[in-house]
């Protein structure tokens, strides 16, 4: 599967028809994985946060004093990378400020208003498809997909660790120190080889 999509939302399951339109759309989706417990959803995001995904998150559960806004902030202090849908059937008119707030500060995120029309919620798929289109990390994820045999092989050294292609794309899927120093270093090399070669040809 080219993806995951992964619905946290007491009131889905396998059967609903947002699950169902989002199956029939995207056919190199892996869908399946609809969590009632959002604590469930949330283990599993984590165990799989090196994986290509896109989370439905539902604002409210009911009974429950957790909300979405709790779930978020605990996928944040992972990675930063992971697209989060918030769902909800309230406008978000609704909802505290502060929450809101928080929810327009966090990086890589949509609302959905759970009213709008199916179309709605695919294009925010597509959106969320064409950014990976260049995004550094899934350049590289497809790259070892390609090739295989590079998986593990060096990348680079530290004074006290040996880091592979593998390796690194896990570093950078959880925005570690050493997944965002990689990054930076790489887009510092390709600025400076652009530069001399123009230098080169004028």
């Amino acid at each position: 599967m080219d993806f995951k999509v992964v619905f946290i939302d007491d009131n889905l399951d396998v059967n609903e028809p947002i699950v169902q339109n989002v199956r029939k759309h995207y056919k190199n989706a892996d869908y399946s994985h609809v969590f009632k417990n959002p604590q469930e959803g949330l283990d599993f995001v984590l165990e799989n946060i090196n994986s290509r995904m896109i989370v439905f998150l539902d604002w409210n559960f009911s009974g429950l004093p957790t909300k979405g806004i709790d779930i978020l902030k605990e996928i944040r202090k992972k990675t930063s990378l992971l697209y989060v849908i918030m769902m909800s059937a309230n406008p978000v008119t609704s909802f505290p400020a502060q929450s809101v707030i928080d929810m327009m500060n966090e990086e890589n995120f949509f609302f959905l208003d759970r009213s709008q029309d199916i179309d709605v919620t695919f294009g925010l798929i597509d959106k969320i498809q064409k950014n990976w289109v260049t995004r550094f990390d899934c350049i590289l994820e497809q790259w070892l997909i390609n090739h295989p045999e590079c998986s593990d092989k060096i990348a680079f050294r530290t004074f006290d660790q040996t880091i592979t292609w593998q390796k690194i794309l896990e570093e950078l899927r959880k925005q570690s120190t050493i997944g965002k120093s990689f990054e930076k270093m790489v887009n510092q090399f390709y600025i400076y080889q652009f530069t001399e070669n123009s230098e080169a040809n004028e």
